[in-house]
């Protein structure tokens, strides 16, 4: 593997983003495919976060290390918590002057021959008149000198933002001088080897996964959003707010997340196109919403973006550990579809097709996604912006057959599929009543038993025609179709990323592997996994959450017990070098099953 991560620590409110972005923004121009993976405390200012960016040219990656060849830390803290980050030769960058290492500290440096360079950020600046916060851009300057990239390339991306401050323009210029001449007095000018950059990435995009959902959601015909901010999802309604005069779509932050749920259900029973995102306790409270829409058979989106519980919990960190809430959510039964991003890519490519499934099964579709996904940075083909059709659902009541429409169309209950007729308030054809109470064919309260059992029965079928119409999971390996399976891997959410970039690994060499990954959750289809465990010499699950939540609910429905399990709920993301050491030991291992837990090692824990 030919990648090389850089990680920048400090307070937060220090400029730990900026030097990120600048960076990862620049690499991009350059030639490279950049991830960015944000730590951070739920804390305005002050605690400790930091800024990883890992780099590669021969192929996508979508995952981070552990460890890191270069440390830029912008406070002592970092001097202090993130040494054991570095790999052996690795860089610190820091500006605390004259910092002295504990004993164990300085044997740390000497064992990995790691070379700390002080760069002299404050009397620098001094010497050029500028203010502090420019240190952001001689700090990025250095570490672009460090990686071998073109100077005029630094110059002209910082250029075009301060193309209109002619004096910070001059400053700037001045600092990414100043950051490509410093040479440290110990250890004079240092470089870091980076792959050769290729063109391709050139004119891909770089964007968050909460900003590629975010296009999905225009793309898809959205004319209204309704949130409340609540971490992960909050960068979301951000991104949309920011596009909306561009868009011409209404944005309305609620007073709470009920309320969002229900202008959203409003605007959709009218026949809008419309969305609401929030994180596992806002959905606690959409929950009632959601049973509401499931009686009255309202087509609606909800974005669930996970982070630990329960309660609080990590605010600001990641999990997938709400799919069984997903599921199970909201009181009494009643069909919905449950799918999950994994991606920059299939966060733009699911919105369009939730949408479509609501509008077509007249019922809630729950597109998961986590932090991890909506605040990592992709490097990101273009989106095709042309193969998704907009479809409103072929039960949606034409202009021709609106005037012989009967009030009993609307829930009638020998629908073969459970989908009847809708049509929308306001239009020319006969009114029904869309209620929450237990109803007729023509929505008039009716609790008669047969009744009860009618409609539910109407309902309750949906399920299995949309199961009937959602694909199979996808299977990733590229090993010799033919050969005997090594091991299986069952997936879903932003595990698939690092699952994939694992499987890269030469370490796996001449090993079929087969990774089964589930983006439509519920309903579940298990019939491929099925044959594949049965030719499979193991089978694991790799989950983000304590109960291995996915083989739960592909054990109740098809009585397949997964034997192995790596599961991770420590608030981080599975890392790239700790998920490939983890697989290898499952692998070599003859147990007949196994439970491997993954815990990030403290120094990642601010």
């Amino acid at each position: 593997m030919s990648r090389v991560s850089l990680k920048i620590v400090g307070a937060s409110g220090q400029g730990i983003n900026s030097v990120g972005e600048i960076l990862a923004k620049g690499l991009k121009r350059a030639g490279y495919c950049v991830f960015g993976y944000r730590e951070y405390p739920s804390l305005i200012k002050g605690g400790h976060a930091s800024y990883q960016l890992d780099i590669e040219s021969a192929h996508a990656i979508e995952s981070s290390e552990l460890q890191v060849h270069a440390l830029i830390t912008l406070n002592h803290h970092g001097l202090e918590l993130n040494l054991q980050d570095l790999k052996e030769n690795g860089i610190v960058v820091h500006q605390t002057p004259n910092w002295l290492l504990k004993p164990e500290e300085a044997a740390l440096v000497r064992q990995r021959n790691i070379k700390l360079i002080e760069l002299p950020v404050d009397s620098i600046l001094a010497r050029l008149g500028a203010k502090p916060i420019l240190g952001n851009v001689l700090i990025a300057a250095y570490m672009w000198a460090v990686l071998g990239q073109d100077k005029e390339l630094l110059k002209t991306m910082v250029g075009e933002r301060f193309a209109k401050k002619k004096d910070l323009l001059e400053l700037n210029m001045q600092c990414i001088e100043e950051g490509f001449a410093y040479a440290d007095p110990a250890h004079g000018k240092l470089s870091i080897a980076v792959p050769e950059p290729r063109d391709i990435w050139k004119d891909h995009l770089l964007l968050r996964g909460s900003e590629a959902m975010g296009m999905g959601a225009v793309h898809a015909g959205v004319r209204l959003y309704a949130g409340y901010p609540m971490t992960p999802s909050s960068p979301l309604l951000t991104y949309i707010a920011d596009v909306q005069n561009k868009t011409g779509m209404v944005i309305k932050q609620a007073e709470d997340e009920i309320t969002a749920a229900q202008m959203v259900s409003g605007a959709m029973f009218m026949g809008t196109r419309a969305l609401t995102a929030t994180s596992g306790g806002g959905f606690d409270l959409m929950s009632e919403t959601l049973s509401l829409n499931g009686i009255t058979e309202n087509p609606t989106v909800f974005v669930l973006a996970q982070r630990p519980g329960p309660a609080t919990g990590l605010p600001t960190w990641t999990a997938q550990g709400d799919l069984m809430l997903a599921v199970h959510t909201a009181h009494g039964e009643f069909p919905r579809c449950v799918v999950s991003t994994s991606n920059a890519q299939d966060s733009f490519e699911l919105m369009p097709i939730a949408f479509n499934i609501a509008e077509e099964f007249q019922m809630s579709v729950i597109v998961m996604t986590d932090k991890q996904i909506a605040e990592a940075l992709y490097t990101q083909a273009p989106f095709d912006q042309e193969k998704t059709q907009v479809l409103r659902g072929s039960r949606l009541a034409s202009e021709d057959q609106l005037p012989a429409l009967k009030p009993t169309d609307r829930y009638d209950a020998s629908a073969v599929d459970g989908v009847s007729l809708r049509w929308l308030p306001g239009q020319k054809a006969a009114t029904f009543a869309g209620q929450g109470d237990e109803h007729t064919a023509a929505g008039s309260v009716d609790e008669s038993a047969h009744n009860a059992v009618s409609q539910m029965e109407k309902r309750m079928r949906k399920h299995e025609a949309l199961k009937a119409t959602l694909p199979e999971p996808d299977i990733y390996g590229d090993a010799d179709p033919n050969a005997p399976i090594d091991i299986v891997l069952v997936g879903w959410g932003s595990t698939k990323s690092v699952i994939i970039d694992v499987l890269r690994d030469p370490l796996f060499a001449g090993k079929r592997i087969d990774y089964v990954h589930y983006t439509y959750l519920w309903p579940l289809k298990t019939e491929l996994l099925e044959k594949l465990a049965a030719s499979g010499r193991k089978v694991l699950l790799i989950e983000g959450n304590f109960q291995a939540q996915l083989g739960k609910l592909i054990m109740q429905e098809c009585g397949l017990k997964i034997p192995h399990h790596i599961v991770k709920y420590d608030g981080r993301p599975f890392f790239y070098d700790e998920l490939r050491d983890a697989l290898r030991t499952v692998i070599t291992s003859d147990a007949s099953s196994s439970r491997t837990v993954l815990e990030t090692p403290v120094t990642h824990h601010p």
